[in-house]
């Protein structure tokens, strides 16, 4: 139990108006049968030593929404919040993204509120997210009920103009993981998740600082290996292969363009060129998983004083490293003997 702040209003248990405490604490509840815990707002009055809590109408909505979205990232679904961030990437009212979608005209209003999307919806809303060229589709295809096509166009392609290079980058990552799009020894049962590894390259370059690429890739392999150690698959899906410089994953130019940070390359002082990463202050990073949190933590604080010569040298001594060729996949049976940090 916390108390957050004192708010003046009108007590409904003392019938007076004076400064209550705002107290959030951790409940659990049922939601679609699952037990889930959740943050629980309520007001409670001072001046009574029992039965002195209470909630407005606004905090019962609140703590709906919070049970629920806790329940959503459970089952990794967009959260309300996220729903309404990406229809206000667009400039969309709840009803105009509910045609956009095809969807009823309350649909979007109920999803930001009360109502929990199926796998279906969520994958089309992060679709709409993900590939503004699909919202332009979708706004041609249903054109006629919109009064603001016009305006709701130029918003989209307004998005499309600030995100195609990364859109394209993106897509140029997946073309070359179609090969590896099924679960295997390769991937680390993993198959690419292009959301997530941006987010970890995000927490990555802003917990470290500006990163050189060498780094930033042996980093990603050994996140990635600890995962496929300790629990059997990896985070990223990425499949990595046996270079000069140690593991390096397939794309790693595309991978060094995704929109979580900002690459600049520059001449080290053997006069090689080098990439130096560093966080996209623009990126809003998401909340990790804690047992995936707990990995990549882990591995920064092992790393994060070594130059690039040194995490090198390192991954050299790896039996990953030594018993696979030049150019060659590194499987990740090599996962469960990595050198212990």
């Amino acid at each position: 139990m916390k108390e957050l702040k004192k708010v003046n209003m009108f007590c409904s248990i003392c019938e007076e108006k004076h400064d209550v405490s705002l107290i959030e604490e951790e409940r659990e509840t049922i939601v679609k049968g699952e037990r889930i815990k959740y943050k629980e707002l309520y007001y409670k009055c001072d001046k009574y030593p029992d039965n002195n809590i209470f909630m407005s109408g606004e905090l019962w909505n609140i703590n709906l929404i919070n049970s629920l979205d806790e329940y959503r990232k459970k089952k990794d679904l967009l959260t309300s919040k996220e729903i309404k961030e990406i229809r206000e990437k667009y400039k969309l009212t709840q009803s105009e993204m509910a045609y956009l979608l095809n969807l009823g005209e309350i649909t979007i209003t109920r999803y930001e509120t009360k109502q929990i999307q199926d796998a279906s919806v969520d994958n089309m809303i992060r679709e709409l997210n993900d590939n503004p060229l699909f919202a332009l589709k979708l706004l041609e295809k249903n054109k006629d009920k919109f009064k603001r096509y016009d305006e709701i166009e130029k918003n989209i392609k307004d998005v499309i103009d600030k995100n195609i290079i990364s859109f394209l980058n993106e897509q140029e990552l997946i073309a070359k993981y179609i090969k590896y799009n099924e679960k295997s020894i390769e991937n680390g049962n993993m198959i690419l998740d292009i959301r997530t590894l941006t987010n970890i390259l995000g927490y990555i370059t802003k917990e470290m600082g500006p990163t050189k690429k060498v780094v930033l890739m042996k980093l990603l392999w050994y996140i990635d290996s600890l995962s496929y150690k300790n629990n059997g698959h990896t985070i990223t899906g990425l499949v990595y292969e046996h270079m000069p410089y140690g593991a390096l994953p397939i794309g790693h130019r595309e991978i060094i363009e995704l929109s979580s940070i900002k690459s600049k390359l520059f001449i080290n002082e053997s006069e090689y060129e080098e990439y130096r990463i560093q966080f996209n202050e623009e990126y809003k990073i998401k909340k990790l998983k804690k047992e995936e949190k707990e990995i990549i933590d882990r591995v920064i604080n092992k790393f994060k004083n070594y130059k690039s010569y040194e995490i090198s040298d390192y991954m050299h001594k790896e039996k990953a490293y030594i018993e696979t060729k030049d150019n060659e996949i590194i499987p990740f049976t090599f996962a469960k003997e990595i050198n212990e940090f």
